[in-house]
């Protein structure tokens, strides 16, 4: 397989495990309460913005991949949503109260907020990549 097959399939999945990341905590804790919300609306934007931005880099990916849309302006689109996902997981990752945090009964709540910067930066990885090998 070609880079420019594999990097948006990578970026596109590197999204999905990105929102589903974001939708766990909701699924998995058993009383979330009013901390959840107050988890999720830390920061300039909170934590929803990257769930909002990852569903619309999955369309721009495979829209490039399947040749639905010039595959250069797919590459450059889905590196300025995945910098824009990374710089908001990362300001909503560093203004969530540490205290909030482990006020959660799970301990996975701690590195949640990291496991979900993580996710968002393969995405500009994958563009980036995608681009060079469109480019």
């Amino acid at each position: 397989m070609e880079v420019e097959d594999v990097a948006p399939l990578v970026g596109s999945v590197a999204c999905a495990a990105c929102v589903a990341a974001l939708v766990a905590p909701f699924v998995l804790l058993a009383d979330p309460g009013t901390e959840l919300g107050l988890y999720y609306a830390a920061g300039p934007a909170g934590g929803t913005a990257v769930g909002f931005l990852a569903p619309v880099a999955v369309v721009v990916f495979l829209a490039g991949r399947r040749g639905r849309t010039d595959p250069v302006t797919a590459a450059g689109l889905t590196l300025v949503l995945g910098l824009g996902m990374l710089g908001l997981a990362a300001s909503w990752a560093l203004a969530v109260d540490p205290e909030l945090v482990f006020s959660f009964p799970v301990a996975w709540m701690g590195s949640h907020r990291w496991v979900v910067v993580g996710l968002s930066a393969i995405v500009p990885i994958s563009a980036a990549a995608y681009a060079r090998a469109v480019l």
